[in-house]
């Protein structure tokens, strides 16, 4: 990804060039203003370090929908940037790699974070201080400056916004550390912490378990009322 990045903006620095590289025919015969120069934003390319933007501009823009834009605090906003940068830490192929931006853009049957399957008008931030925050913690995770968050952390869960199930595996199958505004985060699970969350009675997991019930009622209603239309609709061709 970060090869493909930097050859698309050698690409275009080109293109922002002159048209004509080339110096005309009859050169010698020109003032010295008039051989074209090469571009300096080519030179400026090569001296910045397009990787680390790259992993600043993706972290920035997963800190700002996943939390920035959402009125979420400061501290959330940090706990969010440290997931990112643990899980392309642990370099997991189910979590998209070792990159940053690889991590917040993986995708397999879902996208890994939300807002990475919204349409691009939606997910094309606006400048403003949300986007500012959101950089300015995002520059801090990658230089190693956020050290006001728990190193474990590898997922997190907005509860009352997630289906009854997925909160219900949540809390089966990691430690929840802490929690920040709309937001709890959690960390992995020894095996025998798992068998201890296993045991317990959650309130998600007995939400979900409401909420199977209610759908098998729901389904049993609507065959009985579809048998019963069927029978009303049989009884009517035989009459006529």
């Amino acid at each position: 990804m970060h090869r493909q990045v930097i050859g698309l903006l050698a690409a275009g620095c080109i293109l922002c060039g002159p048209t004509q590289l080339a110096a005309p025919t009859n050169a010698a015969y020109l003032p010295d203003y008039a051989t074209p120069a090469v571009p300096a934003v080519i030179t400026d390319l090569f001296e910045r370090d397009v990787v680390s933007e790259t992993d600043l501009y993706c972290m920035t823009l997963a800190i700002f929908f996943e939390g920035g834009s959402t009125g979420e605090p400061e501290i959330g906003m940090r706990h969010i940037a440290r997931v990112i940068a643990e899980r392309a830490k642990a370099n997991r192929r189910e979590w998209g790699g070792n990159t940053i931006c690889g991590v917040v853009f993986y995708k397999r049957s879902k996208c890994q974070f939300s807002f990475a399957c919204l349409p691009l008008a939606r997910r094309t931030p606006r400048p403003g201080p949300s986007w500012d925050a959101s950089q300015e913690i995002a520059r801090a995770q990658l230089e190693g400056r956020n050290e006001e968050t728990p190193d474990l952390i590898r997922y997190y869960m907005n509860a009352p916004l997630s289906n009854p199930k997925s909160a219900c595996t949540f809390r089966k199958e990691f430690v929840r550390v802490t929690s920040a505004g709309r937001h709890e985060f959690f960390r992995e699970a020894s095996s025998a912490e798992r068998r201890e969350l296993e045991s317990q009675n959650h309130h998600d997991c007995n939400r979900y378990t409401a909420s199977l019930k209610k759908s098998k009622a729901k389904t049993k209603r609507f065959a009985k009322a579809h048998s019963k239309k069927k029978r009303y609709a049989g009884k009517t061709e035989r009459r006529g």
